[in-house]
């Protein structure tokens, strides 16, 4: 279990380092890395552990950005959304989340990399929450559809960011006690990946200096090609 650990530290820091960057992308980069080497649920559950932290650090250390009316007039949709993620999550079978995952992202990676500047009519801005909602409850990937649909809501760069992180630690605590009822949280993993966050938080601290930077251009090209390649992967994997 020590190697499958440390696996997981490695590959949830390079994740959030590009996080704390972008604003996204952590859960993306990491799952990459890990799908080769664990099974899709156990990796779920560690990011679901490390990503809850991982965000609640980025939203205290700069709280003062965060936009409440964003983020409350946001969460009645992304929390339906959530439930039935999880719900998702919690009832289907391996195989068919499989392919369901492969196909999230390579529609992510599709816009990331060739529509990237284009913007979705507004008439879509709920829609988009809603699915960033049954992402997020369904495989922690709902921050690609909520940034997509409400950047333009946002000030700057860092009001978007920790306003983010506020969005993954809410409805990740959402997802916690779901899971719970549904008995389908893994506490012998979280116990033994406990320490993992401590290089994950160094990670993110990095990122946060430079995150004002460093263009985001490249990075974000960087994540939609992992994207690509990770999609190709889990949504082919039912075929291997």
């Amino acid at each position: 279990m020590l190697g499958i650990s440390l696996l997981i530290a490695t590959a949830f820091s390079i994740g959030f380092f590009i996080e704390s960057i972008v604003g996204f992308g952590g859960g993306l980069i990491a799952y990459f890395i890990l799908g080769f080497f664990i099974d899709l649920k156990t990796m779920i559950m560690a990011g679901l552990y490390i990503g809850t932290c991982s965000s609640f650090y980025i939203a205290i250390t700069d709280i003062k950005n965060f936009d409440k009316k964003i983020f409350l007039k946001s969460m009645p949709i992304a929390l339906i959304g959530t439930i039935i993620g999880v719900y998702a999550f919690s009832h289907l079978s391996e195989s068919l989340l499989s392919i369901i995952f492969g196909t999230i992202l390579l529609l992510l990676s599709l816009k990331i990399i060739a529509f990237d500047n284009y913007e979705l009519p507004k008439i879509f801005k709920n829609q988009l929450i809603l699915i960033g909602g049954i992402s997020q409850g369904a495989f922690g990937l709902g921050g690609p559809f909520w940034v997509n649909a409400l950047k333009n809501d946002f000030l700057n760069k860092s009001q978007l960011r920790t306003t983010m992180a506020i969005f993954f630690v809410f409805f990740n605590l959402t997802r916690f006690i779901n899971l719970a009822i549904n008995k389908q949280l893994k506490l012998e993993l979280f116990s033994n990946i406990l320490w993992v966050i401590i290089p994950v938080f160094i990670s993110i601290k990095l990122g946060h200096l430079l995150h004002l930077r460093i263009s985001e251009s490249f990075f974000k090209k960087l994540i939609g090609l992992v994207t690509m390649f990770a999609g190709l992967k889990f949504g082919l994997k039912i075929f291997l």
